[in-house]
């Protein structure tokens, strides 16, 4: 039975006033419309679901079935609905995203050691663009990427700074020369921190890098770096993590917040902020 919601209310509203006319009163609407809409929907049950002793009409088992399961839902609704007036920061999930380096290793032990304990969120890790995606899709509230971000209708606003460091890599001092040479492992996003990294240490990345695993995450390039399979480049938390020690110089990163519309003027925002730029 496909379900026509303002049917169903006619016909809950009818059975709860025992009447057509005492229902249209109850609902502000005209006996006429109550009353085709109380029709329909028993059409659309194809069984009886009320006959009419003296004045009242009274219920079928049938309908009697029906009225309870509606009566039921219809309590959920309430129920629902006066939870999120009276208890909207428990009831409204805080859904944020964040990439992968800086949320699993900074953001997150953060925000679940700093959140309200009858406050809901909902965190997910994921690359640049998913944020992004993510964001024009509804699917979270704010984000927290390391690239700016140009795109309207998104804002963005800089929020913490992490450094980038070059672990595993071949004694000495790092060189495009003998990094071109070593063998490297590389992860999903990768150019970025790379890119990165050589540009303000070395100036230039070299033309080729002799990359001998590829792995989805960073913490799967991290192990295969711990078990001397090559070099890498990771943010500093979660090289930290995994006991590195930089090889050399470190480069500087920006950490950008992001919202739609007027999110960023949020105190969701302002609190997300205040935890991602505070000190270790």
């Amino acid at each position: 039975m496909k379900i026509d919601l303002r049917r169903a209310a006619a016909f809950h509203a009818v059975a709860r006033a025992g009447g057509i006319n005492a229902a249209a009163r109850n609902e502000g609407r005209s006996p006429p419309s109550i009353h085709a809409d109380f029709r329909r929907f028993e059409r659309d049950a194809g069984v009886p679901l009320a006959e009419r002793v003296g004045r009242r009409l009274r219920l079928t088992p049938e309908g009697r079935a029906l009225y309870e399961a509606i009566d039921r839902a219809l309590a959920e609704v309430a129920h629902a609905a006066e939870q999120v007036r009276s208890e909207a920061p428990a009831a409204v999930p805080l859904r944020i995203g964040c990439v992968t380096g800086f949320g699993r290793y900074r953001l997150a032990p953060r925000v679940f050691r700093e959140a309200e304990r009858t406050r809901r969120i909902v965190l997910r890790m994921g690359s640049h663009d998913q944020i992004l995606d993510w964001l024009s899709a509804g699917v979270i509230d704010l984000g927290i990427t390391y690239r700016g971000v140009v795109a309207a209708p998104i804002e963005s606003v800089a929020v913490a700074e992490e450094t980038l460091w070059l672990v595993g890599a071949p004694d000495g001092p790092p060189t495009r020369d003998n990094l071109s040479r070593a063998p490297c492992i590389a992860y999903d996003e990768y150019e970025y921190v790379f890119g990165h990294w050589f540009g303000q240490v070395l100036a230039a990345q070299p033309p080729g890098l002799a990359v001998r695993d590829h792995c989805n995450e960073l913490e799967e390039a991290l192990i295969g770096v711990r078990a001397g399979r090559g070099f890498t480049i990771a943010p500093e938390d979660a090289a930290r993590a995994f006991g590195f020690e930089p090889c050399g110089p470190v480069a500087r990163n920006t950490l950008i917040l992001c919202g739609m519309g007027n999110r960023l003027a949020s105190e969701d925002a302002r609190w997300i902020a205040g935890l991602a730029g505070a000190p270790a």
